[in-house]
């Protein structure tokens, strides 16, 4: 964890120079095609994902890369390993908003132990993990506090057109007040609870291990955490002979976890 600690400027750079890539396709043009999955990707993500793969190479020969547009290796032999998204919500970027995002998470022994998230079109960055603390554009974050008599602070995404989906989210928060309930895309909806802006955001629609590791290692330095709906533990990594893939996900502040669950 040091070598990484030592070299955050560097990993810095990288991610910034990922995000610039994605930013020239931003303005300039970009093509799509669909993944097997019927999931969108561009040319963008590609360029940002070359430039991570050669940057992590460099810096950390040593350590393995599994990332989203890749054919992902078996790291299950691995004590730890770099989760990348090199462009986290390509929906939202091909819609033109600016909720996309660039992720670097590193795992060791299933945990998420440092992350960045940079989002592009705003320049900001966040980043942190065990040892380092969490940041965003250089200044610490924290988790809001939960007050009962004031509400949950809930961060989401729209409303998913399976009917299932919606009861199973309203069902959780069955009896709990909300307060103000925001939409946003990609892993910033994550960030948002690492930095109080949020206490809660409950996923039933399944994820990829690099939609969350970035977040996931920030959020655990602020007081939060993700929590796998089924098993009522913390998020695992590593799952290749799932394919990575996630299950239904709770995130949020310690405090209203232990409450919720």
């Amino acid at each position: 964890m040091s070598s990484v600690i030592n070299h955050i400027p560097e990993l810095t750079t990288l991610i910034k120079r990922a995000g610039a890539s994605i930013m020239e396709h931003f303005h300039h043009g970009y093509d799509i095609s669909y993944k097997d999955d019927k999931s969108p990707v561009t040319n963008a993500d590609s360029a940002s994902e070359k430039i991570i793969l050669s940057g992590l190479e460099g810096l950390f020969p040593e350590i393995p890369v599994v990332s989203e547009e890749t054919t992902v290796p078996d790291v299950s032999n691995e004590t730890q390993f770099w989760l990348i998204d090199p462009l986290d919500g390509t929906k939202e970027f091909i819609k033109g908003t600016h909720d996309f995002t660039v992720n670097i998470g590193l795992i060791r022994d299933e945990k998420p132990v440092f992350g960045l998230v940079y989002l592009p079109a705003s320049d900001d960055l966040y980043y942190g993990g065990e040892g380092v603390g969490a940041f965003f554009n250089g200044s610490p974050i924290s988790t809001r506090p939960y007050n009962i008599n004031d509400g949950l602070r809930i961060v989401g995404r729209k409303d998913h057109p399976h009917k299932d989906k919606l009861e199973k989210r309203r069902a959780f928060l069955k009896g709990h007040k909300v307060k103000d309930y925001v939409i946003r895309g990609s892993s910033l909806k994550f960030c948002m609870v690492a930095d109080g802006q949020a206490h809660l955001y409950p996923r039933f629609v399944p994820t990829y291990e690099w939609d969350t590791a970035a977040a996931h290692a920030i959020l655990l330095e602020t007081g939060g955490d993700i929590i796998d709906f089924n098993t009522k533990e913390r998020l695992k990594y590593g799952k290749f002979n799932q394919e990575y893939l996630n299950s239904y996900l709770v995130t949020g502040t310690n405090d209203v976890l232990e409450q919720l669950l």
